[in-house]
């Protein structure tokens, strides 16, 4: 079967099939050259064929261009969600670490006081400072200190930190204070506290005064407000009232909690034996 005519004689109306590129071709029936019409309508189907995929091109192209910039806005939503979520899971670890430790710690030997008759206790004195941190709030609102003695227990005895008698607005710092000038301060000057109306804190005492049930902190090194700093160094005082004072074998717990931190525990005994009126070392 032959091939379908493309082209047409003007003159003599012979046609034919002819691939010819050339702009005029002969007639085989009459030898007329005549215009190659269909050199032309293949150029134009050719070119309508380029244009079709010049577009099918473009269309590509913006869908490409398109699913680009979708992934890329799910691209950065991911890594900015994974930036956020790294960031929240590095503070949750932070406060839980910062809540499963504590930041203070003791820093010394305990002492505990007798009284004239030497069968009671009256004063616990543990030295405390900052661990790990700049510094440890002990304010009033920041602090709760649970006391145990025998069968006695007071949900929160914490009085504060201990203020300057002679200047309620200063804590009170044994370390600045001198006796003759070259005689350090003795616990005795700053175991005893008390109340004080006007400026609404506890402020130092002495040993002979009226003790009661509560605990303070004294702040050596002090700076002058209720954070003990990582250079301070902190005395916390337990003292008991006449009838709280604590026999021979009792077991004496007191739990300091912070604000947004573990509690530490402190845990004695009473001696079985001990000297009357003075210091007795708790290991």
């Amino acid at each position: 079967m032959g091939e379908k005519p493309n082209i047409k004689c003007q003159k003599c109306g012979y046609e034919w099939r002819t691939r010819s590129k050339l702009k005029m071709v002969t007639c085989p029936s009459c030898n007329q050259k005549i215009p190659n019409v269909a050199l032309r309508r293949r150029r134009l189907i050719k070119a309508i064929v380029q244009q079709r995929r010049g577009i099918i091109g473009l269309e590509a192209a913006i869908v490409l261009i398109a699913f680009v910039i979708i992934a890329a806005a799910f691209s950065f939503m991911v890594v900015n969600q994974g930036l956020y979520a790294t960031e929240r899971g590095k503070v949750v670890i932070q406060e839980g670490l910062k809540q499963a430790s504590t930041p203070l710690t003791i820093d010394g030997t305990t002492f505990v006081r007798t009284t004239l008759d030497g069968k009671t206790v009256n004063v616990v004195i543990v030295p405390v400072k900052a661990f790990g941190v700049k510094f440890v709030a002990f304010g009033r609102n920041q602090t709760v200190i649970t006391l145990r003695v025998g069968e006695k227990a007071w949900a929160n005895a914490y009085c504060g930190v201990l203020y300057d008698s002679t200047d309620t607005s200063k804590t009170y710092d044994p370390s600045l204070r001198y006796e003759n000038g070259t005689q350090a301060v003795k616990f005795d000057d700053f175991v005893g506290f008390s109340y004080d109306d006007t400026a609404g804190v506890y402020v130092n005492g002495t040993y002979g005064s009226d003790l009661i049930t509560g605990a303070v902190l004294a702040i050596a090194n002090s700076n002058g407000d209720e954070a003990l700093d990582t250079g301070e160094k902190g005395y916390l005082i337990v003292t008991l009232a006449d009838e709280d004072a604590a026999p021979a074998r009792t077991a004496i717990n007191i739990e300091i909690r912070l604000d947004k931190s573990a509690t530490l525990s402190i845990e004695i005994t009473i001696p079985e034996s001990m000297p009357p009126n003075t210091y007795v070392p708790i290991i």
